[in-house]
């Protein structure tokens, strides 16, 4: 969810098909508020609360109190019908210490077979054994306020049924006109049409490239190991944020790979975690610009490092979406990577932005020193 957005979810089994959510972010000096008064109207803000539109999706959504703010928005993959149980007890394991009173979940498409299948007899929504399996978890968390709806998708006329009353019906309003897709995309966040869009954005370059790329790194590191002192690495990054802020970031392969020897130091890049905050500044933009550039550049496991940075900075913005995509893309370039790991843990466990700004504290080797502009010609 972008920024530290307060989302209100009331009286959730109301069937009113004609609400519009009322919404907001909180970069602004007053946190707005969301309320969610209907199932179309929160059925409408799962996309933007995401990120993006899912597909053959489970979504929960949580909350400590009725009409207080949601706790979390998770989503998961639909499973096979001889995963249903495991994939109910991941989805709703990171709830224990949420003190959840009331949750509502949502099965997104799912109409062909197995575990997705319906029971066109008895007029079944399609996954219900997984929304029973799901509520036996909540239940043995003491969620016992649960509501559960079947959508074929997140879009504008879509009929969403539920499976406690089958009389219980409705018509989804459109994502794209409600408030909360308004206030987000006012504030520059968008929601792709998919995860896969949203991955899209890290995705790297092709084989041969990163395979140069990887050759001339080695090559590099072993010219400048013993010769490039910290202050000339830190002087590196420091010219591709502001090549980043000046929109003018095209970056050679010798840049490339001079920037992957350098975030390799650890001080440095401990430093570039402090880029992050506060994000909406211009350093933080520049900056998400920089590590998702690096992110696509640069092979494994160099990847790492750009990545890790870029999915702290979509996390501290409040982009869970893009956040665990980017610590996923960390992970697979070096399984190792221990930052990584500890900030997918936290990002999977719930832990709010505010708790890791700490790790934006360590800048030793004077990367964001108060006498260092962006702009490259000051």
């Amino acid at each position: 969810m972008p920024g530290s957005t307060l989302v209100r979810m009331t009286h959730h089994d109301n069937d009113r098909t004609d609400g519009r959510d009322t919404s907001t972010n909180t970069t602004a000096t007053r946190t707005p508020e969301i309320t969610l008064t209907g199932v179309g109207d929160t059925l409408a803000a799962i996309p933007h609360l995401l990120g993006f539109h899912p597909t053959d999706s489970v979504v929960l959504l949580s909350g400590t109190e009725r009409g207080t703010p949601l706790s979390r928005t998770l989503r998961g993959d639909l499973p096979p019908d001889h995963l249903v149980d495991a994939v109910a007890r991941h989805i709703t394991a990171s709830l224990a210490d949420d003190d959840v009173t009331s949750a509502l979940l949502v099965i997104v498409g799912g109409q062909d077979g197995g575990a997705q299948g319906g029971d066109a007899i008895n007029d079944v929504p399609p996954c219900a054994r997984l929304v029973e399996a799901l509520r036996r978890e909540l239940a043995a968390l003491g969620v016992t306020e649960v509501a559960s709806y079947w959508v074929p998708e997140l879009a504008d006329g879509a009929r969403y049924r539920s499976y406690d009353d089958p009389a219980r019906v409705g018509v989804m309003p459109d994502p794209g006109s409600s408030l909360l897709g308004a206030e987000f995309a006012s504030r520059g966040y968008v929601t792709y049409g998919s995860r896969a869009e949203l991955a899209a954005l890290l995705a790297p370059d092709s084989e041969p490239l990163l395979a140069r790329r990887a050759e001339l790194i080695e090559s590099l590191r072993a010219e400048v190991t013993e010769s490039w002192p910290q202050a000339a690495r830190v002087l590196a990054v420091r010219a591709a944020l502001s090549a980043a802020n000046s929109g003018d970031l095209a970056l050679s392969d010798r840049q490339l790979a001079t920037l992957a020897i350098a975030l390799a130091d650890l001080q440095v890049r401990d430093a570039c975690l402090t880029t992050a905050l506060p994000p909406d500044s211009d350093l933080a933009v520049a900056a998400a610009v920089l590590w998702a550039e690096l992110t696509r550049a640069l092979p494994a496991p160099e990847r790492a490092i750009p990545a890790c940075l870029a999915g702290y900075a979509a996390y501290m913005s409040g982009d869970g979406a893009l956040a665990a995509i980017a610590f996923d893309t960390a992970l697979d370039a070096d399984p190792d990577h221990v930052l990584a790991g500890l900030l997918d843990r936290a990002l999977r466990h719930g832990f709010a932005p505010h708790r890791l700004h700490q790790l934006a504290t360590h800048d030793a080797v004077g990367l964001c020193a108060g006498e260092w502009s962006l702009d490259a010609s000051a």
